[in-house]
Parts: C-alpha cells; structure tokens; sequence
C-alpha cells in the first residue's frame, strides 16, 4: 500500500517540529493488526490538490524518511489514537508550502483491517495505490478522503483554531 495526502499550510497553522503522528481508530476496526515494511515519508507540496504520480506531488529535496520499521503492530480502541513516535523528527515551516505526509507498507503480516477514521476534504487531497507491489509504484487513484491525522511535537503551544490544535483539543465527533 501507497497512501499519501497533502494537509494545507492554514490547517497545521504553525512552524512545527513534528516528532510524533497518530490517526483515530475507527469502530470497525480489528483491536490491532501487524503490517511488515512500514514507512512514512514527510515533505512539501506547493499545491493545495495531489496528482497521480506520488513523487511528483513533493517539491524537490524535501521527501524525508521519518519513520521505518521491518514489522509494526498497529493497535487501538475505536476513537482512541495510535500514534507513533517519529525516528527523526519533521521540521515544518508553515511557509515553505503544505504538508505531504505518505505511508507505506509491503503486506498485512496477519491479514486483519486496522481502519481509521476519515473525513471528505471536498478538493483531490489523496492519492493511493492498493496493488501488489504498492510500495514501489509510482502512481495511484485520487481520492478527496483524507485520514484523521494528529501531528504533535515536543514545546510547542497550539492554538485550539489550527489543524493540530483541532485534533487535539476538539471533539472528533
């Protein structure tokens, strides 16, 4: 799997360092499921909308491998957070453009569905690819669907109207 969205510069709403990211379990989960060659990739886009081709939605230079493990349990009650803590740290500056942030993963090593929630961005802010192989290709399917990310990072102060802040003093119903 291939997933990548684009979170625009007003909704994160200030220079960051995100050192962890999480995603609200839906209710239709299994309570956990393990996935092998997981990793996230953080960077820029200068659009507000993805295309196809993942790579070309990054401004050049700025693809960072922030997350990496051979074998990761995903686990969770509905509407709690997983979140995971960044190997290395992602500095974002809110000027620099908006945030793309891709996850992939080769295959469920236990076949079970950890599901997110999601919410329907009304713009082409989404783009994955499903096939075998995902991982390595190089385009996907366009998607207004965005998963309900938390982005946090160690001294910082959120305001309760930025994108971080919403998710993480608002009520996600």
């Amino acid at each position: 799997m291939r997933y990548q969205v684009v979170v625009l510069d007003e909704e994160v709403g200030i220079d960051i360092d995100i050192d962890h990211l999480g995603w609200q379990v839906h209710p239709a989960s299994y309570p956990s499921a393990e996935f092998s060659g997981l990793r996230i990739y953080m960077g820029y886009c200068d659009s507000d909308q993805l295309g196809s081709v993942f790579e070309d939605n990054y401004i050049p230079g700025s693809k960072v491998l922030v997350y990496e493990r051979a074998s990761q349990v995903c686990a969770g009650s509905p509407d709690e957070w997983f979140t995971l803590e960044l190997d290395t740290p992602y500095g974002y500056v809110q000027s620099e453009g908006n945030l793309i942030i891709e996850v992939q993963w080769e295959t469920p090593v236990d076949y079970h569905s950890f599901y997110t929630w999601a919410w329907n961005t009304g713009t082409i802010r989404a783009v994955a690819n499903t096939s075998a192989g995902a991982p390595s290709s190089t385009s996907g399917s366009l998607s207004s669907a965005v998963s309900r990310f938390m982005l946090s990072g160690q001294g910082m102060t959120l305001e309760q109207s930025t994108f971080c802040g919403i998710k993480v003093l608002g009520d996600p119903r």
